[in-house]
């Protein structure tokens, strides 16, 4: 029952909730790309589905993460430790990092759930990618001052995310740029008619 013991203690709950927390935003960055993709636009109700709910479970995993460190016997954080960025007596300029992240996601979350209709369209779309500089000190947050960074399966895990992040990101640029360089045909063919 030992072991039951430890899976359970609160150092194993919160690597658990910032891990969960990464997995699940990422996992909704994701959806979300391959959501505005063409060639998936028969999945785009389920992928905009676990673009949602996959963002809201991460943000309940980060906060799990936050109120487990105030309550943590070997290294506890104080409230202002962990909602003052740079404030931390632990690694104060990478935990800062995974502050400002969280707020950028809660930002987008609240605003994309609960504030589109008031943004409108254009401000809503580019509040929606503040997404991408709050995953990257996300991740930056998790490498620096997780405990678990030095694990191979976590390791793994940052770099395929990154991986698969940048290229999914370079993608959807691309995409933006395709409608313009159609017009320049049409136009180029329309003149030479």
């Amino acid at each position: 029952m030992e072991w039951l013991k430890w899976l359970f203690s609160t150092w194993m709950l919160i690597r658990l909730g910032g891990l969960l927390g990464h997995f699940m935003f990422t996992a909704s960055l994701f959806a979300g790309l391959l959501g505005s993709f063409p060639a998936l636009k028969r999945h785009r109700a389920l992928l905009h589905d676990v673009h949602l709910k996959s963002g809201w479970f991460g943000f309940l995993a980060v906060i799990l993460h936050i109120v487990l460190l105030t309550v943590d016997h070997y290294a506890p954080l104080t409230v202002s430790e962990i909602l003052l960025p740079g404030n931390a007596s632990y690694e104060a300029l990478w935990n800062g990092v995974g502050t400002v992240g969280f707020y950028l996601f809660g930002f987008v979350l609240i605003s994309s759930d609960f504030l589109k209709q008031t943004l409108g369209r254009r401000i809503w779309k580019l509040t929606h990618w503040l997404v991408l500089p709050a995953w990257l000190l996300m991740t930056l947050h998790g490498v620096m001052a997780g405990t678990d960074s030095g694990s191979l399966l976590v390791l793994l895990w940052y770099v395929f995310a990154t991986l698969a992040f940048a290229g999914l990101v370079l993608y959807r640029m691309t995409l933006r740029k395709r409608p313009a360089v159609k017009q320049e045909r049409s136009a180029k063919g329309s003149s030479s008619a």
